[in-house]
């Protein structure tokens, strides 16, 4: 298409985002906030704002997200490719083309790489013609832009409405404050471990060097350390760990884990319900969590903790 222009709109033009149009009715990347709100707290800024242009036409649009105090975006979380999924793929290569320099690096993507692609998803969207429709259109323009898929993880959300889960009394749990302590037990959940950014980054890393990074990472959540708990079984032993905290949105658990020799007995449902009574004692009203599509023990022990799935997300790297 002759004349079609690829850029990221200026502070003034942001209403040019809403000419696009309607985004999917099918639920297909919807969000916890509106546009506008995003714009307003600073997690959308017009530098990361980008379109496909046809004279007054926004025929395609692309928003990176991060947090307001971070200079890179962790992630493209907003995508609409439009009827043409051809020019969705020419203005994603575009996009990161330009945001993606040698220097680029977030926490997420510590040793550089680019941001993934966070395609938030309903639960049932393989069941319903509509929703598969517009989620493969964006899968298969990202996938043209040079993006392959990582990984589908379950959105699990519990509220205090849906009850605590017992304490079963199986471990004792204390305050988790030295950070080589905890970088060690991160490191020894690591083998056997199914989640695929655990996976990803010990074996490019090292288990000692991604083990640094994810406790880096959760230490710099707005949630803070004062949840962080390590867990010994009766006899002393140690279990894992359970490291508590808020993102910008909920509660969630940044990270939980049992070291191989304990797996096996269920363990993950203590480190779990000791997360929820923590987080109910100090009052928050909603818990979000993510797992892998293909974790099965993770899953089950957030379900049994009276976790419902709230959504799906499809990543691309």
């Amino acid at each position: 298409m002759p004349d079609l222009l690829f850029r990221p709109l200026g502070a003034d033009e942001l209403h040019l985002f809403h000419r696009y149009g309607p985004g999917p009715t099918s639920g297909v990347g919807a969000r916890g906030r509106t546009f506008d709100e995003y714009v307003a707290i600073g997690d959308y800024r017009p530098e990361w704002i980008w379109v496909a242009q046809h004279g007054d036409d926004v025929l395609a649009r692309a928003v990176f997200w991060a947090p307001p105090e971070f200079a890179q975006p962790f992630h493209l979380e907003w995508f609409d490719p439009g009827a043409d999924i051809e020019v969705g793929a020419r203005l994603l290569r575009a996009c990161y083309d330009a945001l993606v320099g040698p220097d680029y690096a977030t926490p997420p993507h510590p040793d550089g790489g680019r941001p993934d692609y966070q395609l938030f998803l309903p639960s049932d969207w393989r069941e319903r013609p509509e929703a598969q429709a517009d989620a493969t259109d964006r899968i298969t323009a990202a996938e043209l832009a040079g993006l392959t898929f990582f990984t589908e993880r379950l959105t699990l959300r519990w509220s205090a409405d849906d009850g605590l889960p017992v304490r079963s009394g199986r471990l004792r749990f204390t305050p988790a404050a030295d950070d080589r302590r905890l970088t060690d037990v991160i490191a020894r959940t690591y083998p056997g471990t199914l989640d695929a950014y655990g996976a990803t980054d010990a074996a490019r890393h090292g288990a000692d060097r991604a083990a640094a990074d994810l406790l880096d990472e959760v230490a710099g959540m707005p949630g803070g350390r004062q949840w962080w708990r390590l867990a010994h079984d009766r006899d002393g032993d140690l279990v894992g760990m359970v490291l508590p905290t808020r993102n910008p949105g909920s509660a969630t658990i940044g990270y939980l884990g049992v070291v191989p020799e304990h797996r096996g007995r269920a363990y993950v449902d203590d480190l779990v319900a000791e997360a929820l009574h923590l987080f109910a004692e100090a009052g928050e009203p909603t818990v979000e969590d993510t797992t892998e599509v293909g974790n099965h023990p993770m899953a089950g022990a957030f379900l049994r903790a009276g976790y419902r799935v709230a959504g799906r997300r499809v990543i691309l790297v």
